[in-house]
């Protein structure tokens, strides 16, 4: 991979940027590019495991002093160093450091069709996980409850990780976009929030689905039907070279006018792959076209305070004319 940079070096310290250059897990490792040469530095501990890398292998114990002796004075950095770095490397004669140019995150937008087909497999595992658990939903059991089986299954069904702590919301409590699990028991005429997701081969999936324990009221069946319908259109329209920002107002567009707006709270989508939320964002924020195979969530919600939310979430492909959805899972209301 070329990098350009009109500093002196470039220098790589991001886990996940670290693996999606290597494809090898080291959260003690750092990467610099120097001349026309590479480095990888890391423990000697692990010297063996990463001889085969068409990296220089050195030592990270000497790391700093590496600029000193090879009088490295301007320095690129892929994110944003800590206080403590920028202090060593000051020590060691680096006179500026060039704010991050984003210029991996950028090469990570977009998949290549290994990278498609883990998060796949990772969108598998999740949707079994979902077909499964349904079965152990019973009144009266608790959020934290539900989320330890939740998490079994997903390594019963294959997981290699948890992509995310999962979201498990009951009642009220989905009113509440990041809930966190609790000992909230469930009651029937309660929605479930569900919102996971499992890693494979260091790549994650994402899902939510919101279930009805009960027969639900026609208020939480109406707002249903209008998150799916708003998901659904956004899904209809979306497609490579579409910017963040248009993508968000397709659903704002169908909740204003729908009288629901302000109880739509965050972002249309997020990235993902090695890290669960990656750029670029289905988002007002981002004026950005999204790239063909970029993979982002879809997940409209609407969340009214302290009684009910609904959310509905997939994930998708970008495709020159549209995209594919990854996600196989049931997203009719269910009824348990």
């Amino acid at each position: 991979m070329q990098i350009h940079t009109t500093a002196d070096a470039f220098y790589i310290s991001d886990p996940s940027d670290l693996f999606y250059l290597t494809h090898y897990k080291n959260n003690d490792a750092k990467i610099l590019y120097f001349g026309d040469d590479r480095y990888y530095f890391t423990d000697a501990r692990y010297f063996e495991e990463v001889e085969s890398l068409p990296y220089i292998i050195k030592n990270i114990a000497f790391f700093y002093n590496f600029f000193e002796e090879n009088n490295i004075k301007t320095l690129e950095t892929d994110v944003s160093i800590t206080l403590d770095e920028y202090e060593k490397l000051k020590e060691k004669g680096v006179e500026k450091i060039i704010e991050p140019t984003a210029q991996i995150a950028s090469l990570r937008a977009v998949k290549t069709e290994t990278e498609i087909g883990f998060i796949q497999k990772a969108q598998r595992i999740t949707d079994k996980t979902f077909s499964d658990v349904l079965s152990y939903v019973k009144e009266d059991m608790t959020e934290k409850e539900l989320d330890r089986i939740l998490k079994s299954l997903l390594y019963q069904n294959g997981a290699d990780d948890l992509a995310f702590d999962p979201i498990v919301a009951f009642g009220s409590n989905t009113s509440k976009p990041h809930a966190h699990p609790g000992d909230t028991r469930l009651k029937k005429g309660d929605l479930i929030t569900l919102d996971f997701g499992a890693k494979y081969n260091n790549y994650c999936s994402d899902m939510t689905r919101t279930v009805a324990f009960g027969e639900p009221d026609e208020e939480i069946k109406t707002i249903y039907e209008t998150v799916l319908l708003a998901q659904q259109e956004a899904i209809a329209s979306l497609h490579a070279g579409i910017t963040g920002a248009e993508a968000q107002k397709i659903v704002t567009d169908i909740f204003e006018e729908r009288g629901v707006g302000e109880y739509f709270t965050h972002s249309l989508g997020h990235s993902l792959g090695i890290d669960i939320h990656e750029n670029p964002c289905l988002s007002v924020r981002n004026n950005e076209p999204i790239p063909e195979n970029a993979v982002t969530s879809v997940e409209p919600g609407l969340y009214f305070p302290k009684k009910f939310g609904v959310r509905i979430e997939d994930i998708v492909v970008f495709t020159k004319t549209g995209v594919r959805n990854l996600t196989n899972s049931e997203k009719k209301l269910i009824i348990i």
